[in-house]
């Protein structure tokens, strides 16, 4: 992986050309643009970049999960580009990793900020995509569910989680996001993104969505009701 290299890629190429440029002013260096799945894939491959900022129209027209496929090339995080509606594109992206969104009307300021968040490891994503993107997860698993499932005891992962991280878990199944939780539980969103760090590292997950569909699966109950 080259250390702070980005590639973008957006459905109309003039497009992703004016992403890169404004990128490049704001001194990133950009390895590539392409303008469809096939031509990003193999330009991940050939750069190994740190990240690639996708185009959510490009992850729709790709006959399979682009971003599950993305990282089967190498260790690179994905920053998709989107209306902050797509909730069914989120569950998959989310499911398969991805790391931020930036919604279509955000600013420019706002994408940079989203894109350095990510490059440092963070994840970045709006709070209402996120609320609707693990309810609509959360929807699906309650149609689904069947009487005599396995508890909580049943999965070591929720067993070793403590007190305050299965709280916070609870509330990522209840749809809550970042600020939202530090509301409730009168905390900082920082201590938040540490119990969240914590909770995806014991559980094995990638993502809140992964996270919360774990505990889902494991009916894992709100302290708080």
């Amino acid at each position: 992986m080259a250390d702070g290299t980005i590639v973008v890629c957006d459905a109309l190429r003039a497009v992703g050309e004016s992403l890169a440029a404004y990128l490049a002013r704001d001194g990133l260096a950009v390895a590539a643009v392409a303008g469809a799945a096939e031509e990003l894939l193999d330009a991940v491959a050939v750069h190994q970049p740190a990240l690639v900022v996708l185009d959510v129209a490009v992850a729709r027209g790709y006959p399979g999960r682009l971003v599950a496929a993305l990282a089967r090339t190498g260790d690179v995080r994905v920053l998709m580009l989107g209306p902050a509606s797509a909730a069914e594109d989120a569950v998959e992206a989310l499911r398969d990793g991805v790391h931020g969104w930036v919604p279509h009307i955000a600013s420019g300021a706002e994408l940079l900020a989203a894109v350095h968040a990510v490059q440092c490891g963070e994840f970045h994503m709006p709070p209402e995509l996120v609320a609707g993107a693990l309810r609509s997860t959360i929807d699906g698993d309650q149609a689904s569910a069947r009487p005599g499932e396995p508890g909580t005891d049943a999965d070591p992962r929720i067993a070793a989680l403590g007190d305050r991280e299965r709280t916070v878990l609870a509330c990522l199944v209840r749809g809550m996001d970042r600020r939202g939780i530090a509301s409730r539980l009168q905390i900082s969103e920082n201590t938040v993104k540490t119990h969240i760090g914590r909770i995806l590292a014991k559980l094995g997950a990638h993502s809140m969505l992964e996270a919360a569909a774990i505990a889902r699966a494991a009916g894992l109950i709100d302290p708080l009701r």
